[in-house]
């Protein structure tokens, strides 16, 4: 009896390998030994896992799990952002909005159509407000000319009882304070990125003039913090501060927000998927969460307030060794590569147009309706799963991937996700070698997770 084709076998060293069963989410540690033999007791317990599954099995376990995906998409929160403005008083070099930011307001009329849209969305599809999340976005949303404009957002949301996010660059904070504050019950949480030390910080985020933002930024979450107002301070991991993480970490330590309840750290990498040249400042995603995992590790208080949010490849194989908590709701089969893909993200621009992801503001490529149409199904863009496209139904690796950026296929339609996103765990586990050796046993099987 044979493994499965769909395995993935990862040599460690001269004597072990690691299998990764994409069909059923196993995740072992092998003697190579006990694989070339296979005795009876090891291929009972791998047959328990289901690393013998022929191909019409394969095809049953991907329509069967994905039961649970809907489940759970059941519960999902939608997220309709709503951009106040496309201009930004920040210069950052490393921005994926700089080719479409420009002096465009939105008006209180096309923001109340904007608004119309979304209810009559949730009415529609009979999504029950729990679900409903308004994000003010930009630009820098706070940027407006007219803050009104903040202020019908924040009033529509409290009517129709949804909760908004603000994504705002922290500049304009104690401008909008005291309605923040009369507003608190709506709002879910800001989002504020610090990306470093000051002075690593101030190269990656300063004023257009050129002028640095630490001190700005860091004043905005501490007057937000003693207002009890909810931050979930985001870093954007990337080649230009990698290195300077653990300073960041010292930082905020001696701030005392990791103590703070009202106060969380969102980790996220930095990519453009209209844009593969790897001096944009990405990193790659095996590097970016290994150095997550020593600082998780080296630092407790960080368990609990860290959480990395931009897992494309590898959240499984993390999830399965328990390397960085276990905060999601769902660890099971990826059935489609983001939210967006899924259904649940839409967004507004000034001009009440609708687009796909925030990545693709003001790409008709990627536009998805209007306040006159309202939101119009792209089948192309939305609602696609693993098991609706051929290539990737037929991909080894499809639970593992979600299918990919359609973002991403568009700029590059002879991009190799497959080959891609296997180079990303090869060297994931290759970085990673030596704490899984710590799972081998020379005389047994050493199973890591549970099956999904």
């Amino acid at each position: 009896m044979k493994l499965s084709n769909r395995i993935l076998i990862f040599e460690l060293d001269r004597v072990s390998s690691l299998l990764v069963n994409p069909i059923t989410g196993a995740i072992d540690v092998a003697p190579k030994k006990l694989l070339d033999e296979m005795p009876n007791l090891a291929r009972e317990h791998l047959n328990k896992r289901g690393y013998f599954l022929s191909e019409d099995e394969r095809i049953d376990m991907l329509t069967t799990l994905k039961s649970t995906y809907e489940q759970h998409s059941q519960n999902a929160p939608y997220w309709f952002y709503v951009l106040t403005t496309l201009n930004c008083n920040f210069g950052c070099p490393i921005c994926y909005e700089r080719q479409t930011l420009e002096n465009s307001e939105i008006t209180p009329q096309k923001l109340e159509d904007i608004i119309k849209v979304i209810s009559g969305f949730q009415k529609e599809h009979q999504i029950p407000d729990n679900r409903m999340n308004l994000v003010i976005f930009g630009g820098e949303p706070l940027c407006v000319s007219d803050s009104n404009i903040v202020r019908q957002i924040l009033e529509a949301s409290s009517r129709h009882n949804w909760k908004d996010v603000i994504v705002t660059n922290g500049s304009k904070v104690k401008k909008f304070i005291d309605m923040f504050v009369e507003y608190s019950e709506t709002i879910s949480d800001f989002r504020i990125t610090l990306d470093g030390p000051q002075s690593i910080h101030d190269s990656r985020r300063p004023y257009r003039g050129g002028k640095g933002s630490f001190t700005d930024v860091v004043g905005a979450i501490d007057l937000l913090i003693e207002k009890h107002l909810p931050v979930k301070m985001q870093t954007i991991l990337g080649s230009g501060n990698i290195s300077h993480f653990e300073d960041l970490i010292e930082f905020v330590q001696g701030k005392g927000w990791l103590q703070n309840p009202f106060f969380q750290w969102r980790i996220e990498g930095s990519h453009d998927y209209a844009n593969l040249d790897p001096q944009k400042d990405e990193i790659s995603e095996g590097k970016m969460v290994k150095k997550l995992i020593q600082s998780w590790e080296e630092h407790q208080e960080l368990r609990g307030k860290m959480k990395f949010e931009s897992f494309k490849y590898l959240g499984h194989i993390v999830r399965g060794f328990g390397w960085l908590g276990d905060y999601k709701t769902y660890w099971g089969p990826k059935y489609g590569f983001c939210e967006p893909q899924k259904g649940f993200h839409y967004v507004f621009s000034t001009n009440g147009n609708i687009y796909h992801c925030p990545r693709t503001i003001n790409n008709a490529n990627f536009c998805v309706g209007n306040t006159e149409e309202g939101i119009v199904l792209n089948e192309e863009l939305k609602h696609r799963t693993i098991l609706d496209k051929p290539e990737c139904f037929s991909c080894s690796i499809n639970t593992l991937c979600g299918g990919g950026c359609v973002v991403q296929k568009k700029y590059y339609p002879d991009f190799d996700c497959k080959e891609y996103a296997l180079s990303v765990i090869l060297e994931f586990i290759d970085l990673m070698r030596g704490k899984i050796l710590e799972k081998v046993n020379p005389n047994m099987i050493v199973s890591i997770n549970n099956p999904w």
